[in-house]
């Protein structure tokens, strides 16, 4: 299961950096790096949950 929610995380990761880069607005870039910055955080915390 953790392994599945990772890789949807990571998927959804990467699709939110490729819409925040072609944003012209800044603070929707930067909303969306943020968002993509704590979901690599949980994504990576899953990750760890798995190994443990």
């Amino acid at each position: 299961m953790e392994l599945g929610v990772s890789l949807f995380l990571l998927v959804l990761i990467n699709l939110l950096m490729t819409l925040g880069r072609q944003q012209k607005r800044a603070w929707v870039r930067w909303l969306l790096s943020s968002v993509s910055l704590i979901l690599l955080i949980v994504a990576l915390l899953f990750i760890l949950r798995m190994f443990m």
